[in-house]
């Protein structure tokens, strides 16, 4: 009898020893769960606000949901160095009449302090802005881009409305080239004309990432416009910073505000046809059927096309939006009849 009892207690505290360690391991498994469920939700949360504090058009992390601002800037010699050009996101370089260009830099993440000197627009600037749902500044206009701006094709202020008032001459330098405006300025404008700056565009496509291994890696190459020095640019990539310089007609490109180099992430070049439309050499530039496109970027050269979507030229590259790298974004507008061929020399 003792010894049945002595059994039936073993077996009644194995059977408890069994049922603690299934409990146990329940706890464990729950914990776990929790802890894999904590670190996903966490991942989530880090992923979210990274995607939420990142510039939809420079892909820096900066948190900011500011209407875009285009701004049309002289790019004359006797205009540099130009203000402002280091808080843009992305600066188009465009040719006007006379084989001259004019850059339309975009400012979203950041506006700048100030900016000039500003010059007059030409249609195809209102409708590279307009794919941004920008805030388009410009100082003067073609009778194309002044119709366009009447009609109102896009919300602007424009420095013949606003002379002295939003634009403000410098002393330091002669008229055409000597016409500013600011943030301040824009602001003002935006509320005289009853018209909100809030509101981000769509963003671009963006990583820290270049496949170096399929591409021909560049350090230096040079964009030209018809082989006129006064618009040739050159460029070279600086490892320390993952960035690329600009030198202009033989000066190194800087913010006139700091004296400091401008620092380029990404130079896009896309050929687009390039027609004349008038006596005075004024140019119609075809945005909409696409084209060969070269991306430099991290040390890399990439040849993709280019196709448009809602107003907006896109890069792609291998079927998807080609990603560009966070920063900076220089695109050269190239007429198509001379290409990439004709106009840009790769150094190495």
């Amino acid at each position: 009898m003792k010894r049945v009892l002595l059994v039936m207690i073993a077996s009644l505290m194995v059977a408890c020893s069994v049922n603690q360690e299934a409990e146990n391991q329940q706890l464990t498994d729950q914990e776990n769960n929790l802890s894999e469920k904590q670190q996903r939700d966490d991942t989530e949360k880090v992923n979210s606000s990274a995607a939420e504090e990142m510039s939809p058009l420079s892909g820096e992390p900066v948190s900011s949901n500011n209407r875009a601002i285009s701004v049309i800037i002289n790019n004359h010699p006797k205009a540099r160095p130009q203000s402002g050009l280091a808080e843009a996101d992305i600066i188009y370089e465009v040719l006007a009449e006379g084989g001259v260009t004019r850059l339309l830099a975009i400012y979203q993440s950041q506006y700048p302090e100030r900016v000039g000197p500003i010059r007059s627009a030409r249609d195809y600037h209102i409708k590279l802005a307009g794919a941004y749902n920008s805030f388009f500044v410009a100082h003067g206009y073609s009778p194309d881009a002044f119709s366009m701006l009447e009609n109102g094709v896009i919300e602007h202020i424009n420095g013949i409305q606003y002379d002295g008032e939003l634009f403000v001459r410098s002393s330091d330098r002669a008229a055409p080239h000597n016409s500013y405006s600011s943030s301040a300025f824009f602001e003002q404008g935006a509320k005289r004309k009853g018209v909100s700056l809030e509101g981000a565009p769509a963003g671009m496509t963006f990583s820290n990432q270049a496949d170096l291994s399929l591409e021909t890696a560049v350090s230096q190459f040079s964009v030209t416009y018809d082989g006129n020095e006064t618009y040739t640019s050159e460029y070279s990539y600086e490892p320390s910073d993952d960035s690329y310089s600009r030198i202009s007609a033989g000066e190194q490109t800087i913010d006139g505000e700091t004296n400091e180099p401008v620092s380029i992430a990404n130079i896009l070049i896309m050929e687009a046809g390039h027609r004349l439309i008038d006596e005075q050499g004024r140019l119609d530039i075809d945005l909409s059927s696409g084209g060969n496109a070269y991306l430099f970027t991290k040390g890399t050269y990439f040849e993709m096309k280019w196709e448009e979507e809602n107003g907006r030229m896109i890069p792609y590259y291998n079927g998807k939006p080609a990603p560009l790298s966070p920063g900076l974004t220089w695109i050269h507008l190239i007429p198509e009849d001379k290409g990439f061929d004709q106009l840009v020399t790769v150094f190495d």
